[in-house]
């Protein structure tokens, strides 16, 4: 099963729709819709956040010869906790934990090139 595939089962396990999914990872709709596709090559910060953020192992994301599905199990549980916090924030502050979780993500990936 190929990294498109996976995230493609991610994305339903959570019972998200394109739109939702991108937003919530911070891309657009259309270039999840060409990752899941296979039309486009995830970068390593997007493996790296799908991978927190649906506490995934990303070994098993980019393994393409692992199907075990046992792997999914630890993303449903934690997306609902994150998402539950989420929800119940303001829009203003919505905005302001996506902006760190860019940053964060931007910091990760200058911190590993070095």
């Amino acid at each position: 099963m190929t990294f498109s595939e996976k995230l493609k089962l991610i994305r339903k396990a959570n019972n998200l729709t394109q739109a939702d999914f991108a937003n919530y990872i911070g891309i657009s709709r259309g270039n999840l819709a060409n990752i899941e596709l296979g039309n486009v090559q995830p970068t390593q910060v997007f493996i790296n956040c799908v991978s927190l953020m649906f506490n995934i192992d990303k070994n098993w994301l980019l393994d393409d010869n692992n199907n075990d599905l046992s792997a999914l199990n630890g993303s449903t549980n934690m997306l609902s906790l994150i998402m539950e916090k989420y929800e119940q924030l303001d829009d203003k502050y919505k905005k302001f934990v996506e902006t760190q979780i860019n940053q964060l993500l931007e910091m990760q990936g200058d911190h590993r090139e070095e």
